[in-house]
């Protein structure tokens, strides 16, 4: 697939996964879409989480992958591409480590 649609579906998902995971996450923490990566072929994206405070993370993603086939559902539903990715969730380690390593430094969280 061309590299301009793979970003053009990126960022459809991101959009997409965002909202929804806003309005209908049931978790006490804040989760956001830090990055989508869409396989070449455009069968699968690999959608990376931040969650904060990170010692929340566990249960946030506990709670996602409960409800992961409403989620695709939705997305299915809701793109207007066809075929719409296979999406499975990680938590973004990178984030996370760079909030800790701030923390360390005295710079705290802003």
């Amino acid at each position: 697939m061309k590299e301009k649609r793979l970003n053009r579906i990126n960022e459809l998902i991101h959009r997409f996964i965002g909202d929804l995971l806003h309005k209908e996450l049931a978790v006490d923490s804040l989760v956001t879409v830090s990055k989508v990566e869409t396989s070449p072929n455009g069968q699968e994206s690999t959608i990376s989480l931040t969650v904060f405070p990170f010692t929340k993370s566990a249960a946030a993603i506990k709670e996602i992958e409960k409800n992961i086939y409403e989620i695709q559902q939705k997305l299915n539903r809701g793109l207007r591409i066809r075929p719409v990715p296979k999406i499975r969730f990680e938590i973004d380690k990178k984030c996370a480590e760079g909030l800790s390593a701030q923390a360390a430094l005295g710079g705290g969280v802003r």
